[in-house]
């Protein structure tokens, strides 16, 4: 049953689309902004020296590409496999495995194949435009002494591990891509209870963060938003690991009073 939902979640058109989207917008920013940068001159305010580590999208506030990429990680993140609880049903194909009596095995891997299918799908065009930022920016390490030309604070989350191994920090973040990604990817499960149709329970996850951003940006549970706190440059402010671990949380258990629900219904129409 795992094997299948995972071969499901990753062997469709909708996981290639994603992914064609996310590495479109990520190829794009290094055609547009990272190699002009490398055409002008050397440094920066003549101070400090243009870096893969510092222009790649997850370590820059700007330009549009980054802030489009996240604002549509929900869709990104929901669009390989958000749609398949309402096709099953629709299908007939979740009143078969109920009858065979493997609700909760059915269950368990559709959370499975979403987090993970979400996952990815998120954090693969971050990982080629930094590939794609290093093949044409050298790879200069961060330093304290040039603090202010970096979004990235000792003070911050992981700061002093990004100013001691600038690499293993963006693998850190890679792991907090991902965990956001899947849990984006994770909230199709509940939200798709209320609704019958595959392109808004798609939709809906994104519907969810844009408004969790818009009302918890400028507060102080702006790291409560997935599409605030998947940000390595932490350009929001700090993360802040307990709202991280608040909004896991949250997600954890609606996704799993949802499946619960699934689990005890006699029949699914």
């Amino acid at each position: 049953m795992f094997r299948t939902e995972i071969h499901r979640a990753f062997f469709n058109k909708l996981f290639l689309l994603s992914l064609a989207i996310g590495c479109a917008i990520a190829v794009a920013h290094i055609f547009q902004f990272v190699i002009p940068d490398m055409a002008e001159e050397g440094l920066y305010g003549e101070e400090w020296p243009r870096s893969a580590f510092t222009r790649w999208m997850g370590a820059w506030g700007y330009p549009i590409h980054i802030e489009l990429f996240y604002f549509l990680t929900p869709i990104l993140a929901a669009l390989p496999f958000g749609w398949s609880l309402c096709s099953d049903s629709k299908s007939g194909y979740l009143n078969q495995i109920y009858t065979r009596g493997r609700r909760g095995r059915y269950l368990a891997a559709k959370a499975l194949a979403l987090f993970v299918s979400g996952g990815t799908a998120v954090a693969v065009p971050l990982i080629v435009n930094f590939v794609g930022t290093a093949c044409v920016l050298p790879m200069i390490l961060p330093d304290p002494v040039g603090i202010g030309y970096f979004m990235v604070l000792p003070m911050s989350f992981l700061g002093e591990l990004y100013f001691e191994n600038a690499l293993l920090y963006n693998l850190a973040y890679y792991g907090i891509i991902f965990l956001a990604g899947g849990l984006m990817a994770l909230l199709a499960i509940p939200l798709s209870l209320p609704l019958s149709n595959k392109i808004l329970a798609v939709f809906a996850p994104f519907a969810v963060c844009t408004l969790l951003a818009q009302f918890t940006t400028e507060g102080p549970y702006y790291s409560f938003a997935p599409t605030t706190f998947m940000r390595p440059g932490q350009d929001y402010g700090y993360l802040l690991p307990d709202q991280v671990l608040a909004f896991c949380m949250v997600v954890a258990v609606a996704a799993g009073i949802s499946c619960w629900f699934l689990s005890r219904k006699d029949y699914v129409s």
